[in-house]
């Protein structure tokens, strides 16, 4: 509850601000970044599905990761050494039918919407290891299969 001397537009939760603030020291910071040799911690693993790269994140995709978020970050604060990944499950039909639908070239349509969503993403905060990506589109991924 606000007081009287307090307006309503005081009382928000200024979001943008606070945003613009902590990306540049998490960016900075690495905290979810798991690739330290050195590191002695113990490990745990953690893997959300990959979103298919077929247009921009909505909030099912944010309700989707926050449990993977909360059990990383969990595991984080328990002293862990938490490998949390993201990639793109990109090698198929919903983004290629995504672009054909648009009339535009696949691969740029879904390169594109990878920059989107991981800009997306990084705005969501979660605990993703950002050295750790995976697109299944790329030779480097499918070449494995």
């Amino acid at each position: 509850m606000t007081s009287p001397e307090t307006s309503l537009d005081d009382a928000r939760y200024d979001f943008h601000s606070i945003e613009q603030r902590w990306q540049p020291v998490w960016a900075d910071k690495q905290p979810f970044r798991s690739s330290d040799a050195d590191d002695e911690r113990p490990t745990k693993y953690v893997l959300d599905m990959f979103p298919y790269p077929s247009g921009d994140l909505h909030m099912g995709h944010a309700e989707a990761y926050a449990l993977g978020d909360v059990i990383a970050r969990y595991w984080t604060l328990k002293g862990f050494n938490v490998l949390h990944p993201i990639g793109w499950d990109s090698f198929g039909l919903p983004a290629e039918n995504a672009a054909i639908k648009r009339g535009v070239d696949p691969a740029g349509w879904t390169e594109d919407n990878i920059v989107q969503q991981r800009t997306s993403m990084e705005r969501y905060a979660c605990s993703f290891d950002w050295d750790r990506v995976l697109m299944t589109h790329r030779p480097e991924y499918y070449h494995w299969n």
